[in-house]
């Protein structure tokens, strides 16, 4: 694999309103280091060609807190109001240049750096449009669907639907796509709105999946553990 290959993107810019504090949640730390530094470090494993969006209120501490990477120059955007990851990937989309692209929560301080690179290399492998991780789990806040030839369907978010399932296959935060199909198509269902949520009328990434499958391979890979799944939603997720 080629790093040059291969831009990430951190969707920073959220309000982390189940964290019910003031402070945003990537600024928390766990074992000394605040949350978006352990996924940065990750990432740095692959590319140095990083993109976090970001909002205004964010902005001054999270510079303070990447100066410590001296050789690394961050794109930083700014997302004004909070739309959405879908509306925060399509930003960073507009300046991403590297023929493929993955989009990790800044959350996800738990996801492996073997299930990371396990799907990437899975992906080219595959010459798949869309590929991520998946692990089963008890009540899933998000699981896949899949046809009767157990390929990909849909992700639904329980959240959208109220309807819970007692064990499913979670998505891990992490997602690994050609730039070019997904810059074009994003654009396109974000004008139609056809990716908008229900509840908080925000611009959702994981909706637009269902609309990618029908241009070609979506794939999913097991993670390495449950584990992979957790993202940090609550303090006591800290603990």
């Amino acid at each position: 694999m080629n790093k040059k290959d291969f831009t990430f993107i951190l969707p920073a810019a959220g309000k982390s309103s189940r964290f019910k504090t003031k402070k945003s949640k990537i600024f928390y730390k766990y074992k000394n280091r605040i949350l978006i530094t352990h996924v940065i470090d990750k990432c740095l494993k692959f590319t140095k060609d990083i993109i976090i969006i970001s909002n205004k209120q964010n902005l001054k501490e999270l510079k303070i807190h990447l100066k410590k990477y001296k050789n690394i120059k961050f794109k930083i955007l700014i997302q004004k109001k909070p739309r959405g990851m879908g509306h925060a990937v399509n930003i960073a989309m507009d300046k991403v240049r590297s023929k493929y692209s993955s989009v990790i929560w800044p959350d996800q301080i738990y996801l492996s750096q073997a299930t990371i690179k396990r799907t990437i290399d899975f992906f080219i492998k595959k010459k798949s449009i869309l590929c991520f991780p998946v692990y089963k789990k008890k009540i899933p806040y998000a699981y896949i669907v899949r046809d009767k030839s157990k390929n990909f369907k849909d992700i639904i978010q329980t959240r959208e639907t109220n309807q819970k399932v007692k064990v499913g296959e979670s998505d891990c935060g992490f997602f690994v796509f050609q730039s070019k199909i997904i810059r074009r198509k994003l654009k396109f269902l974000i004008k139609k709105k056809l990716i908008i949520t229900k509840k908080n009328k925000e611009i959702d990434f994981l909706k637009s999946f269902k609309f990618l499958n029908k241009l070609g391979r979506i794939d999913t890979i097991k993670a390495n553990s449950y584990k992979d799944t957790i993202g940090i939603n609550y303090l006591e997720d800290l603990i």
